[in-house]
């Protein structure tokens, strides 16, 4: 309807313009009255618009008033000497676009038999003498141009309505392809960034920023180098591991931008374009802080019971002669009562006994630790017990100071008694011994989990410990202090173990050191607690 607004108005600027630089003898008024009825035309195709909008009843009113339109224009120039005999053609065009073969074949056919009544009127009511032969000529002329523009363009508009459902379908499956891949790439939970061959970043997914806590923006403003804090020929490595294997693989430590330390393993691939030219870098990572931890605690489980069957067959051959050692000395002492060097050295051998046998002790708690006793305790009794006797022992000086916290008056849970007390009693003198200045320890019990284990914490204000010390603090022979043995934080993990619970601990050098046990609170065939305390007593009374 736009288009015949401007057509119509075109050819009536045109008439008025011929009138008034011509001033032809004929005049124009027809054209101004045809002019103006195809206006009110497409005033009333407005109107219909709201109802009959899309709908193919509504083109093939439109193209067939466009018809009578031309066919009054033809006959106003001229009738079959007109020059404008043509403009039937855009119809019939505009048929194929819209209505395709059938619709051209019918604008075609009307157009045809409007032309041709048009003739025929002009030879009979308007007494045109025209030949016989001229008249046929340019009907059959007429009738030929518009079948081939029928046939031809609707020919081209199925061949291009064609082409375009395929473009369409080919667009749809680009863009579903598109966004499959950006799903599967925003999905995984692995971190994938790309880069150009200098290293600067391009691209991060999801997964890459919820790991390192950037931003994409924070991130493009970086290298590669940076971003992993390596040196400046990390590329230039990677460049020339890549040429021997197309896969390369390593893992490092990463520092977040929270200020947290994880472990990832990364990929680098190259990049290339459909042409197999070299585009970049693309580096695949993953955060295996869990399981490089898992795989830690496996080696030193590996390591321990490799030391535990050591220990044990040490034990077993040093105790003996020990235990002879020291009696012979304690009765020599007893027997000449020396003194001066000789009483010196005998206290030397009595003494580095004892701290001998102790590490014996200590060797075979840790490899024959001996049946494994769940009892229903008082966390809160068992605490105070220990705090009194943490006191009275020699680790304990003038300087320091113990405090307990309970969330609750009572706090039952099931666990071996004797095992905890190891606990207590490794955990609690490492932490006096780490204050040799003095300092407070803060012991706290509370309930984890919504109640379903028990949170067990240590808290010393002490010299604290750096990243090598603490990786090495569960080891076997590991001690920090220049009189353990090194096996006392290895009972603590073994232990805790047993129990089914789980021990970390965070530390900086002078921050102090905190370790954290969680326990749970029920295991199967525990004691009830007063069953636990008769079988205490009874220990007790055979004891004495």
């Amino acid at each position: 309807m736009t288009l015949r607004v401007v057509t119509v108005g075109t050819l009536l600027i045109s008439a008025f313009a011929i009138e008034l630089l011509f001033s032809p003898a004929q005049s124009l008024r027809p054209l101004f009255l045809l002019a103006a009825v195809s206006f009110g035309m497409v005033l009333l195709y407005a109107v219909l618009d709201p109802w009959l909008k899309g709908k193919r009843t509504f083109a093939y009113l439109q193209l067939f008033g466009d018809i009578l339109v031309i066919s009054i224009f033809v006959q106003i120039t001229g009738g079959l000497e007109s020059p404008m005999s043509f403009i039937y053609l855009l119809p019939i065009a505009v048929a194929a676009l819209m209505l395709y073969r059938g619709g051209a074949l019918v604008l075609a056919a009307l157009s045809f038999a409007c032309y041709t009544t048009l003739i025929l009127l002009g030879e009979t009511v308007f007494s045109r003498q025209s030949e016989p032969s001229r008249v046929t000529y340019f009907l059959v002329a007429h009738l030929v141009a518009m079948a081939a523009v029928a046939v031809l363009a609707s020919y081209l508009a199925e061949r291009l309505r064609s082409q375009g459902h395929e473009l369409d379908e080919r667009r749809g499956a680009v863009a579903r392809l598109q966004a499959l891949n950006e799903n599967i790439i925003e999905s995984i939970n692995s971190g994938l960034i790309t880069t150009d061959l200098a290293g600067r970043i391009h691209f991060i997914n999801r997964g890459g920023m919820e790991i390192t806590g950037l931003s994409q923006s924070e991130i493009s403003e970086q290298t590669i180098a940076d971003l992993l804090g390596l040196g400046g020929d990390f590329l230039h490595e990677i460049r020339r591991r890549l040429l021997a294997n197309r896969r390369h693989r390593f893992e490092q430590y990463f520092d977040t931008k929270d200020g947290r330390q994880i472990f990832i393993g990364i990929a680098a691939s190259n990049l290339y374009d459909k042409a197999g030219q070299p585009l970049g870098f693309i580096f695949i990572f993953q955060d295996l802080t869990e399981i490089h931890a898992l795989e830690q605690q496996v080696r030193l489980k590996e390591r321990m019971a490799a030391l535990g069957q050591m220990a044990a067959g040490m034990a077993h051959e040093l105790r003996n002669p020990l235990a002879a050692i020291s009696g012979a000395v304690q009765y020599l002492r007893g027997e000449f009562s020396p003194r001066g060097e000789a009483l010196e050295l005998m206290d030397i051998i009595l003494r580095e006994s004892e701290r001998l046998d102790q590490a014996i002790k200590d060797f075979l708690t840790f490899t024959r630790p001996g049946e494994f006793a769940a009892q229903s305790v008082d966390l809160v009794t068992l605490t105070e017990d220990n705090v009194k006797l943490l006191r009275k022992s020699r680790e304990f000086q003038v300087g320091h100071r113990v405090t307990t916290s309970y969330e609750s008056d009572r706090m039952i849970c099931d666990v071996d008694p004797n095992r905890l007390k190891q606990i207590f009693w490794n955990l609690a003198t490492n932490a006096l011994k780490a204050m040799p200045d003095g300092g407070k320890v803060e012991i706290e019990v509370r309930w984890a989990a919504e109640g379903d284990e028990v949170e067990i914490s240590f808290v010393d204000s002490g010299v604290g410990m750096d990243e090598q010390q603490q990786r090495l603090y569960f080891q076997p022979f590991s001690s920090s202090f220049a009189e353990g043995t090194g096996l006392g934080a290895a009972i603590v993990y073994r232990v805790v173990e047993e129990h089914g619970g789980k021990i970390n601990m965070e530390s900086g050098p002078g921050a102090g050191t905190r370790v954290r046990i969680l326990l749970p609170r029920r295991q199967s065939g525990a004691l009830p607690q007063e069953a636990a305390g008769e079988s205490e007593s009874d220990k007790r009374r055979l004891a004495s």
